[in-house]
């Protein structure tokens, strides 16, 4: 029986191990590429600023150091494009459907990857699975894209080619959780319009609800119920949106320089967007600098929450957020058992929530701390920059190009950890733990 753990924790292992080889190399090869000169509009971009938008760009983080707009060529936007695509999804889900449409077999390994990354905890064919992730993302993605590119061109008065290409790239980068832009002052445009911004937050939040939440609301009608995780993933987002948005209005009303000389039904969709993107998105259509610093550091509690399981964005996920913060509502009214709709969190889950929090907040800190001694920036800046960066959010109070290479290279391995470093934590956790082999005497500690 051991023999048979330790070749599940191997195998498990590898997995992780390709997993971060896979995303390093593909970063590595995405920064490569977008220093050739027909990349760039006659600059010549340095290997770090190539590195950390390549690393934003298959991270789905946003955070750039040169404007998406005006500095890459229509070709160099294309990889920036196609890093996201294969970064939002997972670079090892978009190998497998590859494979599955050549004819290669799903193996334990494609499983496993699958049960741990997107959250399918039941029998399931992973074939299926994974054409559906395919059939899923393009569907969105398309109907994205004609809603973008219609209101671009019927109401801004876009020629039909350029609201098709704005049309494709933000639908992709919103579902994806990016947050790149092709307008250099990110949506702020759109801010008054609640076509575009819905279209834009429905896609973010499709994004990172996860698949088997998406798969599960598809087949609702031959089933008629939802798992716990899809009825923790749903009420999770939508509380959190909700507060967020109510937070933000309150705290931003008056400020001129963010929605404060908005009229009211601006205000309401401003605050609602702007909830929705602080959930790894990055999105932004205020200005995130001219914000209050109580509005920043509920943005960085947004950000760190980030998206649920199996989605496109970042951040501990809201299944971790709301299982910890149950836990600790059943530990203050001194119950040890956790129930959630009438069903019970094992303790285990709790203490893998409680590691992969721990382990975040730890890196965030560490990194600001880091960047502080480095930069002459104020604190509730440089933290949410980190936590940006950590949540592959990509909301900035624009200190990001103006950070030295040091600075530049701590975020960009936060991007990395963040997008790469916690889901394979998770898979180390979730692996098969081995049996004790020796218990030792339980003797109590005062806490508090």
């Amino acid at each position: 029986m051991e023999d048979l753990s330790s070749f599940f924790l191997k195998g498990q292992r590898r997995i992780v191990n390709q997993v971060v080889i896979t995303f390093a190399a593909v970063i590595l090869a995405g920064a490569l590429i977008l220093m050739f000169p027909m990349m760039t509009h006659g600059h010549k971009v340095s290997f770090i600023d190539a590195l950390f938008t390549s690393t934003s760009a298959t991270c789905v983080t946003g955070l750039i150091v040169q404007d998406t707009a005006t500095f890459f060529t229509g070709v160099g936007k294309t990889i920036i494009l196609i890093l996201i695509q294969m970064g939002g999804l997972g670079i090892m889900t978009v190998t497998s459907i590859f494979g599955i449409i050549l004819g290669r077999k799903i193996n334990l390994g494609d499983r496993f990857y699958l049960k741990t990354s997107f959250g399918a905890d039941k029998l399931f064919s992973a074939a299926r699975f994974f054409m559906i992730i395919a059939a899923t993302t393009i569907t969105i993605e398309i109907l994205g894209s004609f809603s973008i590119a219609g209101v671009l061109f019927f109401k801004y008065g876009q020629t039909l080619k350029s609201s098709f290409i704005s049309g494709i790239f933000h639908s992709i980068s919103a579902f994806n959780n990016a947050g790149f832009s092709l307008y250099s002052n990110n949506l702020e445009r759109f801010s008054r319009d609640p076509t575009f911004s819905i279209t834009v937050m429905l896609l973010i939040v499709t994004g990172g609800i996860g698949f088997s939440v998406i798969s599960e609301i598809i087949e609702y009608r031959k089933v008629k119920k939802f798992s716990l995780h899809t009825k923790l993933v749903l009420c999770t987002t939508i509380i959190l949106i909700i507060v967020g948005a109510i937070v933000f209005f309150l705290i931003e009303f008056k400020n001129p320089k963010s929605i404060g000389s908005l009229p009211n039904g601006a205000k309401i969709l401003s605050s609602f967007f702007q909830s929705v993107t602080a959930r790894t998105a990055g999105y932004n259509t205020v200005s995130i600098g001219t914000l209050n610093e109580a509005t920043l550091l509920i943005l960085v509690i947004l950000m760190f929450i980030g998206a649920s399981p199996g989605g496109t964005g970042g951040g501990i996920k809201t299944t971790t957020f709301a299982s910890i913060t149950i836990a600790g509502f059943y530990s203050f009214k001194g119950q040890k058992n956790i129930t959630i709709f009438k069903r019970r969190i094992p303790q285990g889950i709790i203490f893998r929530a409680l590691t992969l929090t721990l382990t975040a907040l730890l890196l965030v800190i560490f990194a600001s701390i880091a960047i502080m001694l480095i930069e002459k920036e104020s604190f509730i800046k440089v933290i949410f920059e980190v936590t940006s960066a950590f949540g592959t959010v990509g909301l900035s109070t624009g200190i990001t190009p103006e950070l030295t290479t040091a600075s530049k290279y701590i975020l960009i391995a936060c991007m990395f950890i963040g997008r790469v470093g916690i889901s394979s934590l998770s898979l180390i956790i979730a692996s098969r733990v081995l049996p004790e082999k020796i218990k030792r005497p339980e003797e109590s500690i005062s806490i508090g």
